[in-house]
């Protein structure tokens, strides 16, 4: 991307919207101070009369004291956000300048307005923009934690960013844009306006402004190297938040029925491998996960006495994991899930995927998987290991039908797998689950452009797969013209395409 002059740009009004949480928005305003230019933006603070607003003014007006570009302003009324921000922006604000609403509970870094007005302004038709953050949903960063844990620390994003920052895209094309730090262009108000009062006091907003310019071409985008820690909404509270929220998530759906579907098309199609596994490709998340799959393991070991001797070898290694503190999923046919006699308060056991959870590791069955679990696998694993339980060679695996989904199979665990798990003597299965932790220490030292390279492969081969049932034969010419179906879809201007890419990627998952 050419490198843009910053002067010939607009300036930039901050709106921050105040209601409550003084403690947060004395928070945000230092940060404020810290971040922004005068010389390139204004901060204008709008206090929306909430029940401590005497108390919250006298506190602003001290915290902003001196700061050149800094404005107070306080409603009449309490407006609720929507009014509040339309007040600010078409009433308040009479300038040129392009307008990024903040929320007060935010703690923006620094850069990130830069970052975000230079990624505004890369492309003719990007018309909103948002940051990344902790706690921003699809803007989340990491997207996903590692095993069971939730919401990122703020200490765990700054630290995944700071590692994944110059090698995530610059920017992402979203199916709409988040509110907590949202960045416009003022012509774009001009034409469309900005929120509407329907929504008031909040909820939803933001979306159906960024689907109302969507219906022109404009672009909503994650401006990935911008970063803004969020610490979530407290104006909303118990039953009248979730009643706001459903009320107008069902006002959205009427309005853009393509919603729904674009949204489940992003978050299955739209999020790359790095975003989806940062938690697990950066060291120092909270656990080890490892996930074992063992689906098929009665075609590759069809004797009862030798596999029940892998399921003895496997129930030991899980157990010796599970002192060393690993989080273990284990993936079975019914009948071998019995066999492991595993306690399930300690391990996650099921005999198909349920969640969307991501793990390290996966450790699959050399000659078990199909595409289908393959395809599975790339969603939740940031690794695979392919293990070996029988006599067979890496081509007695990858070719054991003619049928296209079974050699693409073998053929990518084998080519996407950075360790290969071959038991060579008795107990070897146990030895070589159980080594997988150390291996993985080694591996997160190594060079994460090496690493993210490797996992970007395997993702272009299976984000398009669906892992459900079906079969049948297909040539490579037809899975080609498919998968580049949908990334033709991904890059088109408008998401409102999100309900073809879901109707193609089901083609594709029929045709494995």
């Amino acid at each position: 991307m050419a490198q843009l002059d910053a002067a010939a740009l607009p300036r930039i009004t901050i709106v921050v919207p105040v209601y409550g949480d003084l403690p947060s928005l004395l928070i945000c305003i230092k940060a404020l101070r810290s971040v922004t230019d005068p010389q390139r933006h204004d901060v204008l603070l709008v206090n929306d009369c909430g029940p401590d607003a005497d108390e919250i003014e006298t506190a602003v007006l001290a915290a902003v004291d001196g700061a050149i570009g800094f404005r107070y302003e306080r409603n009449d009324r309490n407006l609720g956000f929507v009014g509040t921000c339309n007040r600010a922006v078409q009433e308040l604000d009479t300038s040129d300048n392009d307008v990024l609403l903040l929320n007060s509970d935010t703690e923006p870094r620094a850069g990130f307005v830069e970052e975000m007005q230079a990624v505004l302004y890369a492309h003719q038709k990007h018309g909103v923009v948002c940051a990344r953050s902790n706690n921003a949903t699809i803007a989340s960063l990491p997207y996903r934690l590692v095993g069971r844990s939730s919401v990122p620390s703020v200490q765990r994003t700054e630290a995944v960013f700071a590692a994944l920052e110059g090698t995530l895209p610059r920017w992402t094309v979203s199916p709409v844009a988040m509110g907590f730090c949202f960045l416009t262009k003022r012509e774009l108000i001009r034409r469309f306006g900005l929120f509407d009062s329907v929504f008031a006091p909040g909820y939803g907003e933001e979306n159906d402004y960024c689907l109302r310019i969507d219906k022109a071409g404009f672009r909503s985008v994650i401006a990935n190297r911008a970063l803004v820690i969020h610490e979530g909404s407290k104006s909303f509270v118990g039953e009248r938040r979730d009643a706001l929220r459903d009320a107008h998530q069902r006002l959205l759906e009427e309005r853009y029925p393509f919603y729904g579907r674009a949204t489940r098309a992003f978050m299955r199609f739209g999020i790359g491998a790095a975003e989806r596994f940062a938690d697990a490709l950066t060291p120092g998340s909270a656990v080890t996960t490892m996930g074992i799959d063992i689906r098929g393991l009665v075609r590759v070991a069809p004797d009862d006495e030798r596999r029940g001797a892998v399921l003895t070898d496997i129930r030991a290694a899980v157990r010796t994991l599970l002192r060393a503190g690993v989080e273990v999923e284990v993936l079975a046919d019914p009948a071998d899930l019995v066999g492991l006699r595993l306690n399930p308060a300690q391990v996650t056991l099921a005999t198909e995927v349920t969640t969307d959870a991501i793990l390290h590791v996966g450790v699959l069955l050399a000659g078990g998987p199909d595409t289908g679990m393959l395809a599975t696998a790339n969603r939740r694993y940031a690794y695979w290991a392919a293990l070996s339980v029988a006599d067979l060679d890496e081509a007695d695996w990858a070719t054991r039908t003619s049928a296209l989904g079974t050699r693409l199979a073998g053929e990518d665990l084998a080519r996407h797998s950075v360790w290969r798990l071959k038991p060579e003597v008795e107990h070897g299965v146990r030895d070589a689950i159980e080594s997988v932790p150390s291996q993985l220490e080694s591996l997160l030292q190594s060079p994460l452009a090496d690493r993210l390279a490797q996992l970007e492969d395997r993702w272009r081969t299976y984000r398009t797969v669906d892992s459900a049932p079906g079969s049948g034969a297909t040539t490579d010419a037809q899975l080609r013209r498919l998968r580049a179906e949908i990334t033709s879809l991904q890059d088109s201007l408008s998401y409102r395409v999100g309900s073809l890419a879901v109707k193609s990627a089901k083609r594709l998952a029929r045709r494995r």
